[in-house]
């Protein structure tokens, strides 16, 4: 069932539940009032009744001359002349004298229990049904000459039941009238309200299905539009996820099929030059430069494994911090590239500070070293390459910067994944794989280091790395 017809079928029950509850007191309220105000007017008539006979009996009373049947016709013209004269249309008047009635002005619905046991001084009640129609007689009584002289009088109050009946079904046809009205106008209103949550459902539904842009656009600001928001920002979230998984498998299979290729093209020239040597007579020469080329090569697959080493090592383990000077690091950064830079003609310059920063110095050794190696093989003999170090109010910033080929825009993004290279046939040449910077960049954000690349071809490059200060709780190692 949906969630609109659940909404307007409780409120339906308690708008009926409500309305049928207040109808009913109120009209109940009613009823007693006007069977409250027939009792009290059956009791002043009973009284009204009670006195004018009396008074018609004074005479009697004082009077010692007279017999018991002269007292029964007494009574019996009393009781007919004070219904003559004050009784109503929709009252009677019955007068028992000794336990026997001796007038009545109409048949008596009550039953004698009413008059007969009632208590001398007292007055009582009682409301009888005859067929369709409702009476209420009030009985009164009093001793004359020793014997029990019940005033009666019976009152049809039919009209008050009637009332009540008619009231009644006015109030059950304006009940359904009301509930009808009211049931339109909840529909009306529980379709608005939850119109939003069936596009949540619906956008939910599409976003299941794969469609990950499906978005929801509720503007208000209630727990609905809440929930949208919420919504939003989790597909976001689970989009970029998704993208992310995505670029990850897209990567990983990059990386693979980078790394068959990598392996294949040293293979294939080791497996031909070997072949060469075992299955030909060849000089001197020509073997020693087929040796050549099958220790290059094994030399550069010796390179792409250690790399590949520290990539997955680095990636798979968490470091140490400790306190680490930075022109240590800048100097023995030096001391190992600074060959390779000799023998290709191309100038180092360093600017060393001496700060301290948090870290783990054979990677970031590793990493810095792989930043200046590939900023060696972008120049060309003669440029120099600027390694140099400044503080900030909140981190040290260590910069390599080369004067070489630069790196287009389009692969700034991606120089950083692993196999990645700008230009292959230079890389090859110089025997890289595409992992240093790739590696570089790992050791950096395990580091909690920034690194921030501006370039532009033909114009250079420039790597800066910015490391948070040195904190006093990591391990020192000076």
């Amino acid at each position: 069932m949906k969630f609109r017809y659940k909404v307007l079928i409780i409120n339906m029950i308690v708008i009926s539940i409500c309305l049928g509850t207040i109808g009913y007191l109120m009209i109940l309220k009613n009823f007693n009032l006007a069977l409250n105000q027939q009792i009290e007017n059956s009791v002043e008539e009973n009284n009204l009744f009670q006195a004018s006979i009396e008074y018609e009996l004074l005479n009697i009373i004082n009077n010692n001359s007279y017999s018991s049947n002269v007292l029964m016709d007494k009574l019996t013209e009393a009781g007919e002349n004070v219904y003559t004269n004050i009784s109503s249309n929709d009252s009677d008047l019955y007068v028992a004298y000794n336990g026997k009635i001796i007038y009545s002005s109409n048949q008596l619905i009550c039953t004698d229990e009413l008059w007969s046991t009632v208590d001398v001084g007292k007055k009582t009640y009682t409301i009888n049904k005859v067929d369709d129609s409702y009476y209420i007689s009030v009985s009164s009584c009093t001793l004359l000459m020793d014997q029990r002289l019940n005033i009666i009088n019976q009152r049809n109050i039919t009209s008050i039941y009637t009332m009540m009946e008619q009231q009644t079904s006015y109030y059950n046809i304006l009940l359904i009238i009301v509930i009808i009205v009211c049931s339109v106008f909840m529909y009306i209103l529980s379709t608005f309200l939850t119109k939003p949550l069936e596009t949540l459902q619906k956008a939910s539904e599409s976003f299941g299905k794969g469609d990950y842009e499906a978005r929801v656009s509720i503007k208000s600001k209630d727990e609905v539009g809440q929930l949208a928001n919420t919504y939003n920002i989790m597909a976001d979230s689970v989009e970029a996820h998704m993208d992310e998984l995505k670029n990850m498998v897209t990567r990983q299979e990059q990386f693979v099929a980078d790394f068959t290729h990598e392996l294949k093209t040293p293979m294939t020239s080791i497996i031909g030059y070997a072949d060469t040597l075992r299955s030909r007579d060849l000089t001197k020469e020509q073997q020693v430069m087929a040796a050549s080329y099958i220790f290059s090569e094994g030399r550069r697959l010796e390179a792409m494994s250690m790399k590949l080493f520290e990539f997955i090592y680095t990636k798979q383990h968490s470091i140490t911090p400790k306190k680490l000077n930075t022109k240590k690091l800048m100097t023995e950064v030096v001391s190992s590239i600074e060959p390779l830079y000799q023998n290709k003609k191309v100038m180092l310059n360093t600017n060393m500070c001496n700060y301290y920063i948090s870290g783990d110095l054979d990677l970031l050794k590793s990493a810095f070293i792989n930043l200046l190696d590939n900023a060696r093989k972008a120049s060309q003999p003669g440029k120099e390459v600027i390694f140099s170090c400044v503080e900030t109010p909140d981190a040290v910033t260590i910069t390599v910067k080369d004067f070489g080929s630069g790196i287009p825009k389009e692969h700034l993004e991606k120089i950083c994944d692993a196999f990645y290279m700008v230009d292959k046939s230079r890389s090859r040449k110089e025997g890289g794989a595409g992992l240093g910077l790739s590696l570089a960049a790992l050791v950096f954000d395990a580091h909690k280091a920034t690194m921030n690349i501006e370039s532009q071809v033909d114009k250079g490059t420039e790597f800066s790395i910015s490391f948070p200060l040195y904190r006093e709780e990591v391990t020192t190692d000076e």
